[in-house]
């Protein structure tokens, strides 16, 4: 998960930086935006993936359900455990970036007041 969350980090900035220079105005809020749709997406597949883990007979053995939530987790050791854990992550990760989102909405739009 820490390697995903490297990668989506520096995509992130990367964005930021071009909508800095393309003149958009708004271009933290903007890019947090992005990423919290992205991470709530992400929560939604994690999450469906981690209820289907718990119900037996669904699959044959333990599965991953969504291609998403295969891209973020991988191929091994899957475990309820371990779709637990992603999903907590990108939990809080949601959190986090909407708190982000509103303080950077607050302080951009006071920055353009003055």
């Amino acid at each position: 998960m820490f390697i995903f969350h490297v990668f989506v980090l520096g995509v992130v900035l990367l964005v930021y930086i071009l909508l800095r220079k393309a003149g958009v105005s708004y271009p933290l809020s903007r890019i947090l935006l992005l990423s919290l749709i992205f991470s709530v997406l992400a929560t939604a597949c994690l999450g469906q993936n981690y209820t289907e883990s718990l119900i037996p007979g669904i699959e044959d053995g333990i599965g991953v359900s969504n291609t998403l939530a295969y891209f973020i987790m991988g191929d091994d050791g899957w475990s309820h455990e371990k779709f637990k854990s992603y999903f907590d992550g990108f939990l809080t990760t949601s959190f986090i970036l909407m708190a982000l989102y509103i303080i950077a909405l607050l302080w951009e739009s006071s920055k353009n007041k003055q």
